[in-house]
């Protein structure tokens, strides 16, 4: 878990070449990764909204009605949902959620750094497909953490180190090719 709070948080930061190594290294579970960051903006941007309502209430805790405007708190609930998950896949902007600038940039940062995360690892899963048979027959399942070295070796009839050397190659060719094909910085 804790990987996943510090890929969150420096993703954006990092250069192209770190990000392709973020994405090689948990390949197994980033997509998983990128689904608990939307979830996670999501709820700090409702909460966010939730703490700016709770403002407009006296001392008592009482929330001051406001002649002629009712509300429908499931439906705003369902509308806010709606609109958070659409800003995150680029349809629309956290921008309308919120009203604070300072806030809205900050929401927004990182709904660009989530959106960069799925294109990324998306383009990393593709070029892995664009590989040859017989690397890929390698790589895919010590990335999905489905084999070892020795398991593939056993397969392969050949010397672990063999294996060891042929998917740090291919590690290496993947890493460079993802690094030039991502840019610099976020």
């Amino acid at each position: 878990m804790a990987t996943m709070v510090n890929i969150y948080e420096s993703y954006g930061d990092k250069s192209a070449r770190e990000r392709a190594e973020l994405i090689y290294s948990n390949y197994s579970s980033f997509q998983g990764i990128i689904e608990d960051c939307k979830m996670r903006l999501i709820y700090e941007i409702k909460a966010e909204k939730e703490r700016k309502r709770s403002n407009h209430k006296d001392e008592l805790g009482v929330r001051i009605q406001n002649l002629g405007n009712y509300s429908n708190p499931t439906a705003d609930e369902a509308v806010l949902d709606v609109m958070l998950e659409g800003a995150i896949k680029g349809l629309n902007s956290a921008e309308d959620a919120l009203s604070d600038p300072a806030l809205v940039q900050e929401f927004k940062r990182r709904e660009y750094v989530i959106v960069m995360m799925a294109d990324e690892y998306a383009s990393f899963r593709r070029h892995l497909h664009a590989l040859s048979v017989k690397e890929q027959e390698l790589i895919i399942p010590l990335l999905k953490q489905e084999k070892d070295y020795y398991t593939l070796a056993e397969e392969a009839g050949v010397s672990v180190p063999v294996v060891r050397r042929k998917a740090s190659r291919i590690h290496c060719e993947l890493i460079s090719y993802m690094e030039n094909y991502f840019i610099e910085k976020l």
